[in-house]
């Protein structure tokens, strides 16, 4: 299960995520639909995302025993660079890696490309690693200069289901159904949201995922759903998904969610 957070007011993203190696290309192009969207350097993004990637893979290795099994993913982009906190409930990467360790190569090939590198002990256990990963010369800005709104909630939910279907062997032709669904999902849920944060939970399917996406303002969901409409076609979410449903949050209360069901069969005609 992987649970997303994304505030359209501070464009900032939570993640979730279990703690397997399957997560590390979810979160690279989290990173990546996320610096794309604030318009940082190309260079400087992929300079990131080789950072990140390594101090989620150290996460994953060192990660052992009872809730060790989710590691945690913040990224905020401020002025010209993004802030990336990585947490675990494992051992992690020691603060001072021994000599000749993979750690200690990994920290050395962080601290290589953030301004800024800190590991420290979480006092529920754990280790978090925080850095400052410059995205250019320039400032970071979001659609120019306007506010920030519900465009890095459309990207990154889009990339982040393309990267789950391909994990699950979804047909390419299934798949590029099921990113209209959900884009078109992510795009208008900002006008039902109840708060600032969009939240989103996808789960792996055999073939195919499980989306939901909330917390909406009751009937919130089924109005979603009804935004997609097109002439002829009808509700586009619903047409392009195997399952549509509306169910109950309890946080906060009297909310609701839209579910989604995805999997590599033919659409309902």
């Amino acid at each position: 299960m992987i649970d997303i957070a994304i505030d359209i007011r501070r464009t900032q993203l939570d993640l979730r995520l279990p703690c397997d190696s399957e997560s590390l290309p979810v979160v690279r192009q989290a990173l990546r639909a996320l610096g794309r969207a604030v318009q940082a350097d190309p260079d400087a993004l992929e300079d990131a995302e080789l950072a990140v990637t390594e101090a989620c893979a150290n996460a994953v290795e060192h990660a052992s025993g009872g809730e060790a099994g989710t590691i945690e993913v913040s990224l905020h982009p401020k002025r010209s660079e993004m802030v990336v906190s990585i947490r675990d409930r494992g051992p992690g990467m020691p603060a001072n890696g021994r000599h000749g360790t993979r750690s200690s190569f990994g920290l050395a090939m962080i601290e290589g490309i953030a301004r800024e590198v800190e590991v420290r002990p979480r006092e529920a256990g754990g280790m978090e690693l925080v850095m400052c990963l410059p995205m250019g010369p320039s400032q970071l800005s979001l659609n120019g200069s306007a506010p920030p709104d519900a465009a890095p909630a459309e990207r990154i939910a889009r990339r982040l289901v393309a990267v789950i279907g391909a994990q699950t062997d979804m047909p390419s032709d299934r798949l590029i159904e099921s990113l209209l669904a959900v884009e078109l999902a992510a795009r208008h849920a900002p006008r039902y949201l109840t708060g600032d944060r969009v939240h989103l939970t996808l789960e792996r399917l055999d073939a195919g995922f499980e989306l939901s996406i909330g917390p909406l303002a009751a009937d919130g969901a089924r109005a979603l759903v009804q935004e997609s409409e097109l002439p002829v076609v009808g509700a586009v979410i619903e047409r392009l998904s195997d399952q549509v449903a509306v169910e109950p949050c309890e946080d906060p209360p009297g909310t609701e969610r839209l579910r989604m069901r995805v999997q590599a069969l033919s659409f309902p005609g």
